[in-house]
């Protein structure tokens, strides 16, 4: 126990296994090709012209809110991004998703200690457990929409779970940059923002129960910019029309159910919490800790089932609700590898990270023969192109797992050419139509 302590407690081999989680991402994503949406979002939604400046980029996005959504600041990333060489993207996805699992294991420790297991099983739970991986991780627009966005969720909650377990307030300075901030995050997302805002609401009122004092300024104002942003988002045109689901008992009725089935994929996660919640009682764990466990898992369930209200729920919607019960689970799972809970806690952890090498395998090999594909396909656009061809025919390639990007997305529709997708990669290779077989 005592050499497992060491290797788990090195700095060095945290670092290195954090590189290799990067290479990993950054690897997948430069093998991940544009798909579907990407190609929209290469055109402004104002007058329809190819974005090649950064201030076409401001107009379209104001004609964004009316025609989709008012989630303008994801989608300004994404048209962003769009602009810059891909490699620019693959750099920034991979060092965000590193930057996810280094703050899930962040999320309960604040000095300075690291946990070797405990990162490998973070990375695991995230590659085995999202449904939709290629679109959550990988995809280009999904990537900005859910994995940086569950990035930013936790940079915005680090300082309200740091003041809960310690006290501490982030300086004069820096409480100012974090009010701006306050008011990006509740912009970026709908149901990670219900999420947040929840997990603030609980916050409070268990500051209020145990110090018996209101509570400090910085929280007050970073809620309310937080809730700024959240209905800057949802009073969008768009919102309404294409986001809400039809009011009627039966329908909410069956989309919590349908988002039931969603959250119970998660049921390893939901096991581990229950058992870790037994352990931690047994092992003396703090009180704080123990409720900011129950915070974490508020929130997901929060954040997940307020789906309950949109038009549809996709898989990769469940992001944020996975991010949260992860940390759930990370909060309770970090002071047990300190204590009498370390040997159940670290085989766990182990059999976690096990099971997601061979899911790594055959998520990589898929990704690699799709990326064989649409680059088939790519060269054979821009040959017919070249020689005069304005009507191109090519082969749809179907992924055998949910690790490719193309997964569950539109790639090219093979019944109806006049499809927003095909003509949209039409457009953007510059010729009249794409028909796909």
């Amino acid at each position: 126990m005592k050499t497992f302590s060491s290797l788990n407690r090195s700095k060095a081999a945290a670092a290195l296994i954090l590189s290799a989680i990067f290479l990993l991402m950054f690897f997948c994503s430069h093998m991940s090709d544009l798909v579907a949406d990407d190609y929209r979002y290469c055109f402004s939604y104002a007058d329809g012209s190819r974005i090649t400046a950064v201030g076409q980029i401001f107009p379209s996005m104001q004609a964004h809110r009316s025609s989709m959504n008012g989630r303008v600041i994801a989608h300004f990333l994404v048209q962003l991004f769009l602009l810059l060489p891909k490699g620019m993207f693959d750099l920034m996805n991979a060092l965000f998703f590193a930057a996810l699992v280094l703050l899930i294991c962040r999320i309960a420790v604040w000095d300075g200690r690291v946990n070797v297991l405990l990162q490998l099983a973070v990375f695991g739970c995230l590659w085995i457990l999202q449904p939709d991986f290629g679109q959550v991780f990988l995809w280009l627009t999904g990537s900005i929409n859910y994995l940086w966005c569950g990035v930013f969720c936790l940079l915005w909650l680090l300082p309200w779970a740091r003041h809960y377990l310690t006290g501490a307030a982030p300086a004069k300075t820096a409480q100012i940059a974090y009010l701006v901030f306050s008011f990006f995050v509740g912009a970026y997302s709908e149901n990670s923002t219900v999420a947040l805002v929840a997990m603030a609401l609980l916050f409070l009122l268990l500051l209020a129960f145990e110090e018996k004092k209101l509570p400090q300024g910085w929280l007050i104002c970073s809620l309310a910019l937080i809730l700024a942003g959240f209905f800057y988002m949802m009073l969008a045109p768009a919102e309404t029309v294409n986001k809400s689901a039809e009011f009627r008992f039966d329908v909410l009725v069956q989309n919590f159910i349908d988002n039931a089935g969603f959250y119970l994929r998660f049921w390893p996660l939901l096991l581990s919490f229950v058992l870790f919640r037994m352990l931690s009682l047994r092992a003396g764990v703090s009180k704080k800790l123990r409720r900011l466990s129950l915070v974490y898992l508020f929130g997901s369930a929060a954040g997940h089932f307020v789906l309950t209200f949109a038009m549809y729920t996709a898989g990769r919607s469940t992001y944020i609700g996975l991010v949260l019960l992860i940390a759930a689970n990370v909060v309770l799972a970090a002071p047990l590898m300190e204590s009498g809970g370390v040997r159940i806690t670290a085989a766990l952890c182990a059999v976690c990270f096990l099971f997601s090498l061979y899911a790594v395998g055959i998520g990589v090999s898929d990704i690699l023969r799709i990326h064989a594909k649409l680059r088939y396909n790519e060269e054979l656009i821009i040959a017919c192109a070249d020689s005069g061809e304005r009507i191109v025919q090519v082969p749809r390639p179907y992924p055998d797992t949910r690790y490719s990007a193309v997964s569950g997305l539109d790639y090219l529709n093979t019944e109806d050419p006049d499809d927003w997708a095909n003509e949209y990669m039409a457009r953007y290779y510059g010729i009249d139509g794409i028909l796909a077989y």
